[in-house]
């Protein structure tokens, strides 16, 4: 699929494989749009590689009209034969696990679940979210799947970090639609916000490297707010242990 949408050219992984120098353009797009804190999930790291290699008809770049790499989509094939209310509360781990235990089982699929949607920052705002909503519930419909779900990582929630998900999905703007900007892109082109899923991502690391990773020290055990996240996360330097769980919120779109 190599589908020209206003200045943007999407093409999937299957017509493009990964090289190294295409595998650099995309670790920089992808590390530019989201805080560190996001890009360390541990059940994530041990499978995200294989999402190119293994299911490259689901990932997807997005060419600038000077050819340059501004989005990058990233997707699962899933399967879910229950009401969508019931969606499992660990949302984006259980997408990417379960999705490769079906592949590797030779099992049938039936839903899409978006896993990332990364924007260069110079065309954040510009309708490329959009753009990328669309792309998978086009690849999802041409996969014979009949549901786009997606484990969304509200993206004002940072601001907000003490606030229980379950309450900031029900805060609004004055016209009715969604109070976060990400919420609302999938709300105006037809997703409907189902639930939460409050274990979605897990961290789990040793202090020092959390440190490292964070960029900011943590003298003692406890709560802290650290940048990008949208819960606090939890020290304990005697158990050498920092874990952070980041609640997303399942949202909906028919195919």
């Amino acid at each position: 699929m190599d589908t020209a949408i206003p200045s943007i050219r999407i093409i999937t992984f299957a017509e493009q494989p990964m090289t190294e120098a295409l595998e650099a353009q995309v670790a920089a797009v992808i590390h530019s749009a989201w805080h560190p804190i996001a890009l360390n999930d541990n059940i994530g790291n041990q499978l995200w590689d294989r999402l190119y290699t293994d299911l490259p008809a689901f990932q997807f770049l997005g060419y600038s009209a000077d050819d340059r790499l501004v989005l990058v989509g990233n997707s699962i094939p899933v399967f879910w034969d229950r009401p969508v209310e019931t969606l499992p509360d660990d949302g984006w781990d259980w997408a990417i696990a379960s999705g490769f235990e079906r592949l590797d089982a030779g099992e049938p699929t039936n839903m899409l679940s978006a896993l990332s949607v990364s924007i260069a920052p110079d065309h954040q705002g510009t309708g490329l979210s959009r753009i990328a909503i669309q792309t998978m519930k086009t690849i999802a419909a041409q996969h014979g799947l009949t549901a786009l779900i997606a484990p969304v990582r509200p993206n004002h929630k940072p601001q907000y970090p003490l606030t229980p998900i379950e309450r900031y999905i029900t805060w609004t703007r004055e016209d009715g639609a969604p109070f976060d900007p990400w919420l609302r892109t999938h709300w105006r082109i037809g997703g409907k916000i189902i639930k939460p899923c409050p274990r979605s991502m897990r961290v789990a690391m040793r202090v020092a490297d959390f440190e490292e990773e964070i960029g900011m020290p943590f003298p003692e055990s406890g709560a802290y707010l650290v940048p990008g996240g949208l819960n606090p996360a939890h020290v304990d330097r005697e158990a050498d242990c920092v874990e952070y769980i980041e609640p997303n919120v399942w949202v909906v779109h028919p195919v």
